[in-house]
């Protein structure tokens, strides 16, 4: 049986779906690099000195709470639903899965 490109591991339409917006590309690019879990605050802080470009002390608290819920609601269950990442709610912590490795080579060659 032959396999259809749309098989592949990480297809390039769902890749492209994952990382469109660049809250999710902060959080694959964090989550690669530290290669463990962390707390969804670590990674909102994470993303927001990326988004900022700049020292977490130096970004009004307000920017990285609006960052941490956006990834809460909207991009963290995107990536679990990618299967880039599990989050466990209890303990509010976000652990890398295979997948971000693939993603993160995507962001390479796109940027």
């Amino acid at each position: 049986m032959e396999t259809h490109p749309a098989d592949e591991r990480t297809s390039v339409t769902d890749a492209f779906g994952l990382l469109g917006h660049r809250y999710r590309r902060h959080a694959v690019r964090t989550l690669d690099e530290h290669r463990c879990e962390l707390a969804l605050a670590d990674l909102a802080d994470e993303a927001a000195r990326r988004e900022y470009d700049d020292d977490l002390t130096a970004i009004a608290s307000e920017n990285v709470r609006e960052l941490y819920l956006s990834l809460y609601h909207t991009h963290v269950p995107k990536l679990v639903e990618g299967n880039a990442v599990s989050y466990d709610q209890d303990a509010d912590i976000v652990a890398p899965r295979d997948r971000i490795e693939s993603l993160a080579r995507v962001l390479d060659a796109v940027e």
